[in-house]
């Protein structure tokens, strides 16, 4: 699922901090300028004492700081990008003004010490564009600048000044040398790492090509390892090092950059640590010791489902040690047909099956729900035991086959990324390729397409494409392994629908196809959320969806012209119906948070409901729209708590696009009575009106999260 929004609340002694050393006049910080622009725009001064952040927490005297929760990395290539700013954390904490308060001696040991650690940011920085040698050069430079800058601390034993006497200077100042020294040995180490990582992906296509040869990627991978528990060795003893400086006891000048230098490296150090714990979960997924067995469920997001799309195809792929020892195509419905028994759909399938397949095992939009049933029904139906599922959405095909160009399918012709949809379903519906087996093309074309897409020079395009997949829920991942479950949640990936937290508004709309049709590819969908805050700190919200069928006849000749070229001259229409221009039917299941009231709507058959899995209550109806026309729903609810405006408080909503979705139009407004002010926002983006009400559009193209801070 997507990373968990958090809101950031500063440390209450880094207030007012001026990381510059400046003397100047103390400027009016954030929380001033907003309550007085608040006051005066509503004509009236604040009574308020205390506020609450944006995450519903007290503190005292600040308003609203959002920043992410700081998490794992989200692939290994991103671990770079760790190394280079825990460096770059060195130099932001400006620790040479330290040395710069004193005797000549100090300015020559601080000359030393700020060439050490503008050596450190040189290769971070060499590190991050993937310059190995330069970075490696720049970090050995850096351990010996400190080298030399510490053995000059001779002076701090014999000088008399107040600095010499007050050991906490010189501990701090002989701890501020010695980690810089440490990061500049560790990033020494990672880098070496790194470079055993970022050849991973080039030794996979490697060795899955028929025509190469490659080194053991296990193998390689162990070796990255080693390396990166030297690093996390010698950032732990820089994190030490920094961690017993008093800095309490430190003048002024000293303490703000020695607080911040430990809570960063300290940081630093935990979450490389964490990534060092998931390696053993990735070396099970390259079957290091023993084959690893994956189903991949192919949906076509044209007929959307609750995960991505209907499930039609499947494959099967075991690795062992990196390599790709099967991978076989299946049509889901050979498996299906061949099971007798009964079993008995949930409540919302029932629209349109009565005995419950594993075509339809993705019922939940929670994807770790859904890939339990999948295994399930797999092995129920005879066949094998899996131990991760992969969900792939037909819409990531165009982006790779944009990358490896026309993709040659025996003598039917070449598909590419604009035609591709419209002749396998073509092909696929109208049975082209023989009733018996009419999905035959589809596995000629995968064996075609695993030629081209494993080639070197397709990889970084590749890797990109796929990251981006990932990010907008077109890829989602699940084991049955805890260890590698656990790396696929801290990467994000897993498909966990969000826990949204005590008084936090969320909300996540939800289509499940039941047409029988890959409309779902012209459907545009408006969501529209507004929310009322009245005089009590009571929560009305009200969610408008619309939905518009886009086909139009220009498509339909454009169908035909391409269809043509292929020498398909007869377009039944029945399978043109089929292909999008039948009506859209969907089944919508609108969560809302647990207790949630429906109040009104102005559709009867609106029903209100709960998932005792995902411990959310949701709305239930069903809509359909035809070709050129538009429908929408409307549903009024209250939310089962209520702010406390009397000290201010924090409204949060956090909104979940559907997997699969190409991305919903999302309009959020915000009103509240007349004596209800608001004093901040988030994202940057909403805009308080002079009527009062506030705003904000974006699209669902990923998870959304909007924050405010209401008061009397």
């Amino acid at each position: 699922m997507a990373k968990k929004v958090q809101d950031l609340k500063p440390e209450k002694d880094l207030k007012s901090i001026n990381l510059r050393g400046s003397r100047d006049k103390k400027k009016k910080t954030k929380a001033e300028i907003l309550k007085k622009e608040k006051s005066t725009l509503f004509k009236k001064k604040t009574p308020i004492k205390e506020l609450k952040d944006l995450s519903d927490k007290k503190n005292n005297n600040y308003l609203y700081i959002k920043g992410q929760k700081f998490t794992p990395p989200k692939y290994l290539g991103s671990l770079i990008k760790i190394a280079a700013v825990g460096f770059l954390i060195i130099l932001t904490i400006n620790a040479i003004n330290v040395y710069y308060i004193g005797k000549t001696l100090e300015r020559e040991v601080s000359a030393q010490a700020y060439e050490g650690y503008s050596l450190l940011i040189d290769a971070g920085k060499s590190a991050t564009k993937i310059q190995f040698e330069n970075a490696l050069e720049a970090f050995e430079n850096a351990r010996e600048n400190f080298l030399e800058a510490e053995n000059d601390l001779w002076f701090l034993s014999t000088d008399k000044t107040f600095y010499a006497k007050n050991g906490d200077v010189k501990r701090a100042v002989s701890a501020l040398l010695e980690g810089g020294k440490h990061f500049a040995i560790a990033g020494g180490y990672f880098l070496e790492a790194i470079e055993h990582f970022n050849n991973i992906p080039l030794y996979f296509v490697s060795k899955n090509n028929d025509s190469a040869k490659s080194p053991s990627i296990t193998d390689t991978l162990k070796a990255g390892l080693a390396r990166t528990d030297l690093a996390i060795e010698e950032i732990s003893l820089a994190a030490e090092e920094i961690k017993v400086i008093n800095e309490e006891a430190l003048p002024p000048e000293m303490r703000v950059r020695v607080s911040f230098a430990k809570k960063k490296v300290e940081e630093v150090a935990a979450t490389l640590q964490a990534t060092s714990e998931h390696f053993p979960a990735l070396l099970k997924l390259l079957g290091d010791r023993y084959p690893h067995r994956y189903l991949i469920l192919f949906q076509n997001n044209n007929e959307i489902r609750p995960t991505g799309g209907f499930i039609g195809s499947y494959a099967i792929m075991d690795i062992n040690d990196g390599y790709i020892e099967k991978l076989e195509t299946y049509d889901v419905y050979d498996l299906d047909g061949s099971y007798g028994g009964i079993i008995e759909p949930p409540e919302e399938l029932k629209e349109f099956t009565k005995n419950w397949r594993f075509r339809d095992s993705n019922y939940s939009q929670d994807f770790p729900t859904s890939a339990q049933k999948a295994r399930w029904f797999l092995q129920k139906e005879g066949g094998p035991t899996v131990d991760t599922v992969i969900a792939i959405n037909q819409g990531l095909l165009k982006d790779m086959l944009e990358i490896t160009g026309p993709v040659k399918v025996g003598d039917f012709g070449e598909l590419n990324s604009e035609n591709y949809n419209l002749l396998l379903t073509f092909v696929i519906e109208g049975k082209i390729w023989g009733a018996d087996d009419p999905k035959h093309i589809l596995k000629v074309f995968v064996k075609e397409f695993e030629k081209k897409i494993l080639d070197e020079k397709n990889l970084s395009s590749i890797m990109s494409k796929l990251y981006k997949a990932v990010q907008q829920k077109h890829i989602m991942v699940y084991s049955a392994d805890e260890e590698i479950q656990a790396l696929f949640d801290s990467l994000g990936i897993s498909g966990r629908v969000y826990e949204n937290e005590k008084n936090e508004d969320y909300l996540s709309v939800i289509n499940i196809s039941t047409g029988g049709t890959k409309s779902d590819q012209f459907i545009e969908e408006k969501i529209h959320h507004h929310t009322h805050i009245d005089d009590l700190g009571t929560i009305t919200d009200e969610v408008t969806i619309k939905r518009t069928h886009l086909w139009t006849d220009e498509i339909y000749y454009q169908w035909k012209k391409i269809l043509n070229d292929y020498g398909f001259y007869t377009l039944p229409d029945q399978i043109i119906d089929i292909m999008g221009r039948g009506r859209n039917r969907v089944s919508v299941k609108v969560y809302v948070p647990a207790g949630s009231v429906l109040l009104a709507s102005n559709g009867s058959d609106v029903e209100t409901k709960y998932d005792k899995d995902l411990k959310k209550t949701y709305f239930f109806y069903e809509i359909e729209v035809k070709a050129g026309e538009s429908d929408e729903i409307w549903i009024k609810y209250r939310l089962p708590y209520n702010l406390n405006l009397e000290l201010a408080d924090t409204y949060k909503l956090m909104v979940e696009k559907q997997p699969g979705s190409v991305g919903s139009i999302f309009d959020k407004t915000v009103s509240t009575s007349p004596d209800i002010y608001n004093m901040a926002l988030y994202p940057s983006e909403a805009r308080l009106k002079e009527s009062g009400i506030t705003t904000y559009s974006t699209n669902l193209v990923y998870d959304r999260y909007f924050s405010g801070v209401w008061g009397k």
